[in-house]
């Protein structure tokens, strides 16, 4: 038998260092979840989720909230625009939920705006 060892670096969050015209932007998603356990996820459930989704560059904030069959997920990230915006913030939330074991994730209702007072130059 062989054992092997692997060492894995830390997930960083990459920083931008050119100058960018794209804006911070909140993106607010109801997501519907086909229950891989069987019961409605619970906030330790949803931690591996929104620390993922953390750690991607251009996202600012994350929070995911454990609802009753599924999940509230709201993030500010950068896009060029918000259609960009909420691609990018189904596809995080989609992975994430897959990643944190949560089952097939189906995305019933979007918002996205502007981030107040944080438009990048």
């Amino acid at each position: 038998m062989r054992i092997v060892t692997v060492e894995a670096p830390h997930m960083l969050k990459l920083i931008e260092t050119a100058p960018s015209t794209s804006t911070v932007w909140v993106v607010q998603l109801h997501v519907g979840l086909t229950a891989a356990t069987g019961r409605s996820p619970n906030e330790a459930d949803v931690e591996p989720m929104a620390e993922v989704m953390n750690r991607m560059q251009g996202v600012r904030d994350v929070a995911v909230v454990p609802l009753d069959g599924g999940i509230a997920v709201a993030m500010s990230l950068v896009a060029a625009d918000a259609n960009a915006a909420l691609r990018r913030g189904r596809h995080l939330a989609i992975s994430a939920a897959r990643y944190a074991g949560l089952g097939e994730a189906i995305v019933a209702r979007t918002r996205v705006v502007p981030a107040q007072g944080t438009e990048t130059t």
